[in-house]
């Protein structure tokens, strides 16, 4: 049999990754509800104290990050017991069935956080999964391309949130009618997904499929041997755990440095423009990448990381809607279209571990520093300017991390 016929990149593929955005957009979205309405959700709640409406909200994105700590394990391991399409199939299923009940009980706030509990559940079998599909169903040159759109999906999903949210409301919309809406909408996704999705192609896509990978427990080992894996882990475990604090806290951290100046609907589309930026990041940076003659991943994970490190800090000296948007099209476009490359890079250097394994463990780690960033937040009590220089800090020494990585082999 010729090489040729053993590897096949199918075009179903794209049918595969196509139901993965939807689910991991979904998953977002439910995650992104109350972003750009942190105020009005939790006077809604009866939580009337800016600082307590400020912490209650911020509760419930918090649940998201403690389930994807104590979620993540357990999620790999079923990746590779019981494959792609049962466990995110049934990550997809949870989200649906929790998003209806939010629609139902949705004027009730404990109803919301046990329903906020249970998309925590569903999370990590969703988006620890962004590099089974693929590392199963694509090509070695288009991995970081596919892992971009993947990784795509879920800022499309917080960008949503951030700015339908808000237009629902203002058009007269009450929040339990706006919660039912989405719930709707996650079902509907997650029985797509259970019909459309298939587990693996007929044949692998390349010849690094045909090799077999270690178990789960021998590739944890492997993986925790690595020394460049290990910094890249470091590096993603502070890129995005600034990442879910800043869009935790957008709404209070542009009203402090605007003096309260920023409406809802103003916060919300600075949101959209930091992730639509980081939307055309995640495309084009990967691209780049794949492209390379020699296949590099270092220089841009270095250069796009300075830049959107620099328009990070610059949200600090701006007081308006104008400077906000231009500072944070440079963090999105930059800092968060270069994650895929990043997330390619550590599976790259993890081989033969399973991409399951090494991505969902990066995966897990930003979560861990979703849930560190947004506690150390809290404790500079509505300072934001310490909060947003603290992890400003942490993007420097990122940049400094990068610099020292090997290129792959």
């Amino acid at each position: 049999m010729s090489e040729q016929s053993e590897y096949k990149a199918y075009s179903y593929r794209w049918v595969v990754l196509l139901m993965y955005v939807g689910v991991a957009c979904v998953i977002q979205l439910m995650w992104a509800t109350f972003f750009s309405v942190t105020t009005i959700a939790g006077e809604y709640y009866g939580f009337f104290d800016h600082v307590e409406a400020e912490r209650a909200i911020g509760a419930l994105s918090l649940i998201f990050m403690v389930g994807m700590l104590i979620i993540s394990i357990p999620s790999l391991a079923a990746f590779e017991r019981y494959g792609y399409k049962k466990s995110v199939g049934f990550g997809a299923v949870l989200t649906g069935i929790a998003a209806l009940a939010r629609g139902f009980l949705g004027d009730d706030y404990v109803a919301v956080v046990i329903c906020t509990v249970l998309f925590a559940i569903a999370q990590p079998f969703i988006l620890n999964a962004v590099g089974l599909v693929a590392g199963r169903w694509f090509p070695a040159n288009e991995r970081a391309t596919a892992n971009g759109i993947g990784v795509l999906a879920s800022f499309v999903g917080i960008m949503l949130g951030l700015i339908i949210t808000p237009v629902l409301l203002e058009s007269g919309m009450e929040f339990k009618q706006m919660l039912m809406v989405y719930g709707v909408i996650a079902a509907v996704i997650a029985l797509l997904f259970v019909i459309f999705t298939k587990e693996a192609p007929p044949t692998p896509a390349s010849a690094e499929d045909a090799v077999p990978r270690f178990s789960f427990l021998e590739g944890m080992k492997s993986l925790l041997k690595k020394k460049d894996f290990v910094i890249g882990a470091f590096v993603f475990f502070c890129t995005l755990g600034v990442f879910n604090t800043f869009f935790t806290l957008i709404e209070p951290i542009l009203n402090y440095f605007s003096n309260n100046q920023i409406d809802p609907t103003a916060v919300g589309l600075v949101g959209v423009i930091t992730l639509g930026a980081g939307i055309i990041g995640s495309i084009f940076i990967p691209i780049l990448s794949d492209k390379d003659k020699r296949q590099r991943r270092k220089p841009y994970m270095v250069g796009a990381n300075l830049i959107g490190f620099l328009g990070f800090g610059s949200v600090m000296m701006m007081n308006g809607f104008g400077g906000f948007a231009i500072a944070t099209c440079l963090y999105g476009l930059f800092a968060i279209g270069c994650g895929p490359v990043i997330l390619t890079y550590c599976a790259e250097i993890g081989y033969p571990t399973s991409e399951g394994t090494s991505e969902g463990l990066l995966m897990f780690a930003g979560n861990v520093g979703g849930v560190l960033f947004l506690g150390i937040a809290g404790l500079f009590g509505g300072n934001h300017s310490l909060s947003m220089g603290f992890m400003f800090c942490v993007f420097v020494l990122c940049f400094v991390l990068l610099c020292i990585l090997r290129e792959k082999k």
